[in-house]
């Protein structure tokens, strides 16, 4: 008979940790996920998926304007990069630009603007990250060197840029466009 006890005792000891860890675990899941994904209201903050696509593309080059929409040649490849280079987000600038300096982008050296119909959701490390309606991504403009894309609102852009590894992918298909116009 004590056999058969000791038998039933380690069985239920071995089904109590596994509940106990099973319970852990969705613990942690709601904490450090679901709980998170709520606060943002994307559920999809932890990785780097950007659901929304512009519905427009303007690609500004010394002077002239090259526009995109989503059925161009171009167009696929230019946001598919832009968004890569948002997953590798290392930060933000503590500094904006005016809406001159904008303006200037705009006509000296190549910049690129998405426009979008609808708040857009962009991963990041911050939760308050905003849902901007438009990014503005200056890749040769004269006076700035860095990596930066410009969130803004309907409004303007605001500041605390994203700061990101590398726009070169962004660089790369931008010249193929321009040379083909």
């Amino acid at each position: 008979m004590s056999v058969l006890k000791a038998e039933k005792l380690t069985h239920t000891s071995i089904g109590s940790w596994f509940g106990l860890l099973m319970a852990l675990a969705a613990m942690f899941a709601c904490l450090f996920f679901a709980l998170p994904a709520a606060l943002s209201g994307n559920i999809l903050f932890a990785t780097n998926i950007i659901q929304g696509k512009p519905v427009q593309i303007a690609i500004y080059h010394d002077g002239d304007i090259i526009t995109l929409e989503p059925d161009q040649a171009g167009y696929d490849e230019l946001v598919s990069a832009l968004y890569a280079s948002l997953g590798d987000e290392i930060g933000y600038y503590e500094w904006g630009w005016s809406e001159e300096r904008f303006a200037q982008a705009r006509i000296e050296g190549i910049s690129i603007e998405l426009i979008y119909a609808e708040p857009v959701k962009l991963p990041g490390n911050r939760l308050d990250i905003a849902d901007p309606t438009k990014l503005f991504v200056p890749l040769d403009v004269f006076g700035y060197e860095g990596e930066a894309v410009f969130r803004g609102g309907r409004s303007g852009y605001w500041a605390l840029p994203i700061h990101v590894k590398t726009l070169d992918m962004v660089r790369a298909i931008t010249e193929e466009i321009i040379a083909a116009h």
